[in-house]
């Protein structure tokens, strides 16, 4: 009998080991890539680390308005966050008609009320609890609308007030802005171009100059051609804590500019004359804020006072303008004033987005104004 003899031969096995690495490594690495190419939206890594222009990314989540620049899309964004079919965003399914013996309140502000920046759940938002706090204070039948929007100033609430939540009849109106206001205190002689594009036109479009959501890393370059490495990349480093843009890079001015406190007090005299058109009580209350004499420097890093361009001093300062301006244009007993929640960091995430511990704050506040000033009886 002859025996017969296994190659075993280095050549034979190394050859095995690649072939066995092609077929269980290679092969659904590169359908998987293909599948991602084909079927799935392609992640730019160049756009995410800030390197290129890519798309607005306020297309995910918003739609142009024509009175006010923009409004979030309806859906739902996140688990428990939700926008009703009339765009509002943390707000039951409403209609345009109340219910007889219904109280009807709107909540007017950017993020802070929205409940977005850092999203918190609808229940937890600090209108959606100063609504149920005042229904078991009260007993009676109150339904809401929060008309807040990432981003707003007072400009945008303005106009969605008058040209959209005024068909809804509402009794009383809580505006509830401070932090927004100061986009652009600095910038004042670009006030008329707000959300205007050099055309005149107001589109969402691309992004007029690069947006950092990454930081950029050095693998970047050798794994932005694969989707499925890009995808990787984003899982297992965070994205930077709110979209970084340009501004970041401008010197931090030691000042801004004291007719924006004009502007202010107009729209403020704007929104109040609006809700007595309308036949609702105005409400306007004094912004919470992180931003306070005596924080810690951890806690003074958390208050993204770059995104106004002025630092930190200035902003203690233009917060005291802004509530100071309340008190001469509101009547006392029509301000709310959430001040002595400032400071604190466990009510903040940041300079100005709540925890839902701070929601809970600010609604007790709110819900006892609103209860014992007798704002429920209008």
């Amino acid at each position: 009998m002859i025996e017969r003899k296994t190659d075993s031969s280095p050549r034979r096995k190394i050859l095995f080991f690649a072939m066995t690495i092609f077929i269980f490594g290679f092969v659904p690495f590169f359908c998987l890539e293909i599948y991602l190419r084909i079927f799935k939206t392609n992640i730019d890594l160049d756009i995410l680390t800030g390197k290129k222009i890519g798309e607005n990314p306020m297309q995910e989540w918003a739609c142009i308005d024509a009175y006010a620049a923009y409004t979030p899309k309806p859906g739902q964004y996140s688990e428990g966050k939700t926008v009703n079919s009339y765009h509002f965003i943390s707000t039951p399914e409403i209609t345009k008609e109340k219910k007889p013996g219904t109280v009807r309140i709107v909540f007017l502000g950017g993020s802070s009320t929205a409940g977005t920046g850092t999203n918190l759940r609808d229940e937890d938002t600090w209108p959606w609890q100063t609504v149920e706090k005042l229904k078991k204070i009260t007993g009676k039948k109150i339904d809401f609308i929060n008309a807040a929007v990432g981003g707003y100033t007072s400009f945008e609430s303005h106009g969605r007030l008058w040209n959209r939540v005024r068909f809804f009849s509402p009794d009383i109106v809580i505006m509830y802005h401070g932090w927004n206001e100061m986009y652009y205190f600095r910038g004042m002689n670009e006030i008329e171009k707000r959300y205007m594009l050099p055309d005149g036109s107001w589109s969402f479009g691309r992004a007029l100059h690069p947006i950092k959501r990454w930081e950029p890393l050095w693998i970047d370059s050798y794994i932005k051609w694969s989707q499925i490495l890009t995808r990787i990349r984003k899982v297992c480093n965070k994205p930077i804590a709110g979209e970084v843009d340009r501004m970041d890079e401008e010197p931090m001015a030691d000042s801004y500019n004291p007719a924006a406190i004009k502007v202010w007090k107009n729209n403020l005299k704007l929104i109040q004359e609006a809700c007595g058109i309308m036949g609702a009580k105005f409400l306007c209350a004094k912004q919470a804020t992180l931003v306070f004499p005596g924080i810690s420097e951890a806690d003074k890093a958390r208050c993204k006072v770059h995104f106004h361009r002025f630092d930190y001093q200035v902003h203690l300062r233009a917060f005291q303008d802004i509530y100071s301006a309340i008190d001469e244009i509101v009547p006392q007993k029509n301000i709310i004033d959430c001040t002595s929640l400032s400071g604190k960091p466990e009510f903040f995430y940041d300079h100005i987005h709540q925890t839902p511990e701070g929601c809970k704050a600010i609604a007790s506040i709110v819900a006892e104004k609103i209860y014992f000033g007798g704002a429920e009886n209008k």
